[in-house]
């Protein structure tokens, strides 16, 4: 595996293949509703590598406003995230139905914001799509490189709500100010880590070292975050891990 720690835009990388441990694992995990979620372990050839380059642009990482996410990221590259595809319709296409892949995107992250910095949203579980055109489908891979089961792993919701009911929540939530969210999540600022009124808690995915997890990105999820003091940006103890998102075609 040849990776380029001095190219600010992602990987470089010589040998697709290379990156993935072909002796790992693929469990699945029963969820609820007839979901489930794929759990692959000692998943990366060399996990450390991605640390480092982490470590190598640390100061690269940006915060998005676009896509709520309590943290830090880098784009992972082109490359990467087609060495991710691949790996995706070589091994894990029986378990989406999946025919042909139509796009692909991978970014690192690091999960920093403090409960009193969280936007409305961000103290909820949230989903990759609302649901996805006839015949198509997206799945969505996290995969954790911090080694301190503490930090949290994944956790899988269910609304309690109704479609629509559901849907102006989120929709009431994206412009509500602090005050009027703690009123109507009844609790003060904190990462979703248990069931409220809106959301049941489901099942939780244990974080671990080289884990990754694919599951549909149409299922509720959020980070299992229940101690928040020990996030922070340092990659080599932050909650830093690769995020996946893929497009495909089902099979008729």
């Amino acid at each position: 595996m040849n990776l380029s720690l001095n190219n600010p835009t992602g990987y470089v990388v010589s040998n697709p293949s290379s990156l993935f441990n072909p002796q790992a694992t693929i469990q699945r995990l029963p969820l609820f509703d007839g979901h489930d979620c794929l759990v692959i372990d000692d998943f990366l050839r060399e996990p450390r590598a991605l640390v480092d380059f982490a470590q190598e642009q640390r100061y690269a990482f940006r915060y998005d406003n676009d896509n709520y996410f309590p943290g830090v990221e880098i784009n992972m590259g082109r490359q990467f995230a087609l060495a991710l595809e691949q790996f995706f319709m070589l091994q894990l296409r029986p378990y989406f139905q999946a025919r042909r892949q139509l796009g692909v995107a991978c970014r690192m992250s690091m999960t920093t914001l403090q409960p009193p910095q969280l936007h409305p949203l961000q103290r909820l579980c949230h989903r990759d799509a609302e649901s996805s055109p006839p015949g198509m489908g997206i799945a969505a891979a996290v995969v954790y490189l911090f080694d301190r089961p503490e930090l949290g792993g994944t956790s899988f919701y269910r609304p309690k709500l109704g479609i629509d009911d559901t849907r102006q929540l989120l929709t009431d939530l994206q412009h509500a100010s602090t005050q009027v969210c703690d009123e109507k999540l009844q609790a003060p600022a904190s990462y979703l880590h248990a069931s409220n009124a809106y959301f049941e808690l489901m099942h939780t995915v244990e974080a671990k070292s080289n884990r990754a997890l694919f599951y549909e990105g149409t299922i509720f999820h959020a980070a299992q975050i229940a101690q928040p003091t020990l996030l922070n940006d340092d990659p080599s103890t932050a909650r830093l891990a690769l995020n996946g998102f893929l497009k495909f075609k089902k099979c008729a």
